[in-house]
């Protein structure tokens, strides 16, 4: 009898054949019984299918004990393949050893005591009690990825919906390449992908702008961190109090937090038989395809619809709907009404009803109770935790993981350790890098910046002199760099000037900007093609200029939707917007009236870019107060590119950088933030803002004149990051006066951000920083100050 090593050499023409199509299912199952490492695994999967199976035919060949593996496991993933496949593994291949089934319950999730980290993000946030850690993974089933269907019937079309799933979420969109047939080798979701935090949900109303209150709610848990760390894997896993799986579990997150890539995850995982076991299908589901469906109709008919191969079975499946998952992505995106709090009706899979209800009905379990649904929405679009057993919340990366996103970003090790020092060292860049989507932004941005291979005539201006600082030079790079890499190929390169390069984009950008401007005032994130024609955007030049980088296409049956890939991009592009078409100075005051405080002259005297908000009814007290809330990143971006423009740095979206109006304009901003301060009755959250208004402003003209009105600041629990004690320094540091009191009680600042805050806090004549998990070296500080010849303190 021929030898394993002899029968691949001899077949490898027709497993070459059999296996190229989707070679993902077996090479994961050879890594994982480690017939193939880790590391020859991950290089695989960037090679072309034919080329990673030839490989592999290669690697397996060289010993007999490596050729044994390989067929033991073609004979469990056969059922991934073509029958002429299958039938060879019939003749050809071992059974598999007795012995080597694991059945063991998937470990719970536990925190456990473990050594103080001493790296930047322990000292954001430190504290004395103990922290989290993930103790035990999930121990993996390693049985026939198809053997849990029972019926022979449904296993032809469950291997269908395996490999269409496969297919569809073993690469992560890369918004760098430009969609269409562009290809990066990176891309695949087994190396790209990296862990997110996942923890419970705590509830806690705010009505911050998501990224802020995504910050203070991390702020907390790195303070007392008192919490589980939840993988995506284990969201099914039994709870403790209950000893069950949880049926309905939410996923809350802001915009760019990972979410979706999670659930992605999750649904490639289960593709490739690897977790999820118990579910013999898992249907995924997004609320951005659901907003097509007008007619009202019954859950048969969807699936039948979205899972057509899966049609003449669906009956038999939703027989059984204890093991069936439903993976509902984005709700956030849905624009219907839900009603939770309507009387339960008595439907079936086979009633018809709209779209909205149908949902409500699975989510609240009044239509296929024993089935499982996992929910993702972000905090501005929620749904009552009642409904749900399990409520968790992604709160991003960890320090570690944004370390190992950056090395996976750069393909050379040297770039990727700078652009991670540079990220570390920066306050502001470092708290926004928790956000996966930041973190590419953030990549993107810096990659001008560091080289480990200065350009032959470059090296006497190196990039590294003066990368950006403040979010909104963050967001300028990003936008520069886009344009460079995408808009101009064959025109511009590193080294063509910032105003040659947006005087070539001009006319898309002022497109892009008006589009993204109009719709954050609407609160509108997702366009129809005749939205983008309406601005004079063409969806067909997509691919082939910039637009790729700012711009996410959504290609449903019948119809192509678009929204800007992250919610701060559309922000920032609405304020580059405002910023070059405002050119009186009025105009702007006015502008920022309204963006703030809701404040609106008569109509007849409505600035430019604000008549378009006539169609909000100003009327609604609460609709006004939600929206200038809303706006608050807006702001900041808005006065960050102000200041690129006073400086000059425009050119080429604008003729003169000088605005019209009397006074120099920074002095005028300076009276204007002056009168807020002075007059005005405002919440701390709107006073807060507009420090960082003043910190994005950057320009001492302006802060010198608003500081000395900051006589008092009631910052008590309001959980400020690093960033919020670095906008407090830079605005009082220009007060020549006496703060009378700075109430930080609670605020979770930390021995990094009281570090930031040091400078002023001797001019403080009441001060309170009780309970923000500050230790000995922070009561080293505050001696300090004490001991200070100039210190004011009378109360602390």
């Amino acid at each position: 009898m021929a030898s394993a090593q002899q029968l691949l050499q001899s077949q490898r023409d027709v497993l070459l054949e059999w296996l190229s199509p989707n070679p993902s299912p077996l090479l994961r199952w050879l890594c994982d019984d480690k017939v193939l490492s880790r590391a020859q695994y991950l290089s695989l999967l960037e090679r072309q299918p034919a080329n990673a199976v030839a490989a592999t035919l290669e690697v397996v060949c060289g010993s007999e004990a490596s050729s044994l593996g390989f067929l033991t496991v073609l004979g469990k993933v056969q059922d991934y393949y073509c029958a002429q496949l299958q039938a060879w593994v019939q003749q050809n291949c071992p059974e598999e050893p007795l012995g080597r089934v694991s059945n063991e319950a998937a470990a719970p999730v536990k925190v456990e005591e473990k050594r103080k980290s001493k790296k930047n993000l322990s000292k954001l946030f430190r504290s004395k009690s103990k922290e989290f850690a993930v103790t035990q993974d999930i121990k993996e089933n390693q049985t026939h990825p198809l053997r849990n269907v029972k019926s022979p019937n449904l296993r032809v079309p469950i291997s269908t919906h395996k490999n269409t799933l496969l297919s569809q979420t073993e690469r992560m969109i890369c918004y760098s390449e430009g969609g269409g047939e562009v290809s990066n080798s990176r891309s695949h979701i087994e190396i790209r992908y990296t862990d997110l935090f996942v923890t419970e949900d705590e509830s806690m109303e705010s009505s911050q702008h998501e990224y802020f209150n995504a910050m203070t709610r991390r702020a907390r848990i790195y303070a007392h961190q008192h919490c589980h760390q939840i993988r995506p894997q284990h969201l099914l896993v039994p709870q403790e109090a209950s000893k069950r799986p949880p049926k309905r579990i939410k996923v809350k997150g802001i915009a760019g937090i990972g979410k979706s890539v999670a659930v992605q995850r999750l649904m490639y995982e289960w593709a490739l038989g690897k977790n999820l076991r118990e579910f013999t299908c898992v249907f995924g589901l997004r609320f951005r395809e659901l907003n097509l469906i007008d007619a009202p109709l019954s859950l048969l008919e969807l699936l039948g619809t979205r899972f057509q191969y899966l049609r003449d079975v669906l009956p038999a499946l939703l027989e059984s709907p204890g093991s069936l998952l439903f993976i509902l992505d984005g709700l956030d995106e849905f624009k219907y009404q839900l009603k939770w709090d309507g009387a339960d009706k008595d439907i079936s899979i086979d009633t018809k009803v709209p779209v909205s209800e149908l949902m409500v009905s699975l989510i609240k379990g009044s239509l296929l109770p024993e089935s499982s649904v996992i929910l993702t929405t972000r905090p501005s679009t929620d749904a009552p935790k009642r409904f749900f057993q399990r409520c968790c919340v992604v709160l991003g990366f960890e320090e570690e993981q944004v370390k190992e996103y950056a090395s996976k970003f750069y393909s050379d090790p040297q770039v990727a350790e700078k652009v991670y020092n540079y990220i570390a060292m920066n306050d502001s860049l470092f708290v926004l890098s928790f956000i996966p989507l930041y973190c590419y932004i953030i990549c993107t941005a810096l990659s001008e910046f560091f080289s480990a291979n200065e350009r032959e005539g470059d090296q006497g201006r190196s990039l590294e002199v003066n990368p950006p600082r403040t979010v909104s030079e963050v967001y300028s790079c990003y936008l520069v760099t886009a344009i460079k890499h995408h808009a101009l190929k064959g025109k511009a390169d590193r080294t063509t000037p910032k105003s040659e390069v947006l005087s070539l984009a001009k006319g898309q950008l002022i497109a892009l900007g008006r589009l993204a401007y109009e719709n954050l005032l609407k609160g509108n994130i997702l366009f129809e093609q005749k939205d983008l024609e309406q601005f004079g955007l063409h969806p067909q030049d997509i691919n082939s200029t910039f637009l790729c980088q700012v711009l996410v296409v959504i290609e449903e049956e019948k119809t192509e939707m678009f929204s800007f890939f992250h919610l701060t991009v559309q922000e920032y592009l609405a304020a580059l917007y405002c910023a070059t078409n405002l050119s009186k100075q009025e105009d702007i005051l006015q502008a920022l009236n309204f963006w703030c405080f809701g404040d609106l002259p008569s109509p007849s005297s409505y600035p430019p870019l604000i008549s378009h908000s006539q169609q909000l009814n100003h009327k609604d007290t609460n609709k006004d107060t939600k929206l200038q809330k809303s706006l608050q990143m807006f702001t900041r971006f808005f006065m960050g590119v102000i200041r690129t423009r006073l400086e000059g740095q425009l050119q080429g979206l604008v003729q003169d950088p000088v605005l019209q109006g009397g006074q120099d304009f920074p002095v005028q901003l300076g009276l204007w933030f002056q009168d807020q301060f002075r007059g005005r009755k405002m919440s701390n959250e709107i006073a807060l803002n507009l420090l960082h208004c003043l910190m994005e402003l950057h320009m001492q003209e302006a802060t010198s004149r608003a500081a000395p009105e900051i006589q008092r600041l009631h910052l008590f629990k309001m959980k400020l990051s690093v960033v919020d004690c670095a906008a407090l320094h830079y605005v009082l540091q220009f007060s020549p006066h006496t703060l009378k009191e700075l109430n930080l009680g609670y605020s979770n600042i930390g021995n990094r951000g009281l570090s930031r805050l040091g400078p002023i806090l001797h001019r403080c004549e009441s001060l309170y920083l009780r309970y923000n998990c500050l230790d000995k070296s922070a009561a080293i500080l505050e001696s300090a100050i004490l001991k200070s010849k100039d210190c004011q303190v009378k109360k602390l």
